[in-house]
């Protein structure tokens, strides 16, 4: 088994226990472990699963990533239509998928041939909790379907661009969880879309929440509603604390009206107030921006991009839709022209669709060496957090991202943390133990 050892490490120290007694507890020899903590190689399986048992944890919590130093992928348009799956849906062939380069294990964008014929009503899928990006890659004008009955809001056009511009590919949209979709073509041009289902940030709680009994369940359903207002965040955090608003005013020396009407209206000096006298973070009393219409999604036409184009570090790019309550996913189309665009360096992953032309890709690898890949059209490249990577020849790409390092919620952690990057200087690689003689 690969094990990684910077996991086996934290455990130890989350755990307290020194090497020698994680040893003994798995019926090993001390100097083994520390052979085995101290190389690269794999683990024998009954060695890795014996102190999986002694730290308590399931054998796949010490399975390393398989990504150690990878900085950038690619896959050709060959490879690209090699992933075909062929999907029925409503007794008809629905749809082709195609996966674009991704980390195994990994979430990667999609590409779908639309197949369902325009005189035909859609069949609805069940949705997702992943939220997506879609974004129609043409020729043809697809339609869109979002629920039973059919609305402005629930069955709508999504253009291909047929006019000038032609590296801006078509309308987007962004799409929260669960939002039931489905597509069929518009006219009698083919069309295909490319679907980002990016990572969700409640799926941690998801799969916590899966292991509760039924009224535990209940009752943070219960709390939580349908709508997550500031008074009831308020309300937990609070209770939390053994306070109630009477009592939390009472000990700020303010009226508990003043309280009430700061988390209706938004007061951020008492609000922070607040949260700085009991210890939590006030920001989660305000509310957030929202802009999406009757069933969450968010769209973005052909023209609002074109009014959004622009030149950002050598390269000529539009944003393609984006809302303030999905802040992670991401969206551009850019157009390459010559030798002259800047090295890139996200927070974030990257995923890369030539649209057209033909590309060249250059990254930096963990050797500190730039490596290049030459791609064509239908070819896709995933590129690391933070590893600079540019482009140049004279090619069009879709770029998406969503939020898998740093996210929102990394950077909301990463403000809030006492001496962040010294933190995380200390955290990467960990090897050290908690403090304990050998």
């Amino acid at each position: 088994m690969r094990v990684d050892n910077y996991k086996v490490m934290h455990w130890l120290n989350a755990r307290k226990l020194t090497t020698g007694q994680a040893a003994e507890a798995a019926g090993l020899d001390h100097a083994q472990l520390d052979k085995l903590m101290a190389g690269e190689d794999e683990w024998p399986d009954e060695i890795a699963l014996a102190v999986a048992r002694a730290l308590l944890l399931s054998p796949e919590q010490l399975v390393a990533s398989g990504r150690s130093e990878l900085t950038a992928l690619v896959r050709t348009a060959r490879e690209l239509r090699d992933t075909r799956r062929p999907i029925q849906r409503d007794g008809i062939h629905f749809y082709n998928y195609y996966t674009m380069a991704a980390p195994q294990g990994a979430v990667a964008p999609v590409i779908l041939d639309i197949l369902c014929p325009a005189d035909r009503l859609p069949a609805l899928n069940n949705g997702h909790l992943e939220p997506a990006i879609t974004i129609n890659l043409g020729p043809g004008d697809i339609h869109g379907r979002w629920g039973a009955e059919l609305s402005e809001a629930t069955w709508q056009v999504i253009a291909a661009n047929s006019g000038a511009d032609s590296w801006i590919v078509g309308d987007s949209y962004v799409e929260p969880s669960y939002c039931p979709h489905t597509y069929s073509l518009a006219g009698d041009a083919p069309a295909r879309i490319v679907s980002y289902t990016g990572q969700s940030s409640l799926a941690g709680l998801m799969e916590d929440a899966n292991d509760w009994s039924d009224p535990a369940a209940a009752a943070m359903l219960d709390r939580l509603d349908d709508h997550l207002t500031p008074d009831r965040v308020a309300a937990l955090l609070l209770a939390r604390r053994g306070h109630t608003i009477e009592s939390a005013a009472s000990g700020m020396g303010v009226p508990a009206t003043d309280l009430v009407a700061a988390l209706d209206r938004g007061e951020v000096e008492l609000l922070r107030a607040l949260g700085t006298t009991l210890g939590f973070d006030y920001r989660l009393l305000l509310r957030p921006a929202t802009r999406h219409d009757a069933v969450g999604k968010t769209f973005q036409d052909v023209d609002g991009c074109r009014r959004e184009t622009r030149v950002f570090q050598g390269y000529r790019v539009a944003s393609m839709a984006s809302a303030p309550h999905l802040p992670d996913l991401t969206g551009l189309f850019m157009r390459v022209t010559g030798d002259d665009g800047a090295s890139l360096c996200e927070p974030a992953e990257s995923h890369y669709l030539v649209t057209s032309g033909t590309p060249r890709l250059h990254w930096t690898a963990a050797d500190g060496r730039e490596e290049h890949a030459d791609l064509e059209v239908d070819a896709s490249a995933w590129v690391a957090p933070f590893v600079a990577h540019r482009w140049s020849g004279d090619a069009a790409l879709i770029k998406l991202g969503s939020g898998r390092h740093l996210g929102y919620l990394d950077l909301y952690e990463l403000t809030n943390t006492y001496a962040a990057a010294s933190t995380l200087r200390r955290g990467r690689r960990d090897s050290r133990g908690w403090g304990y003689d050998s």
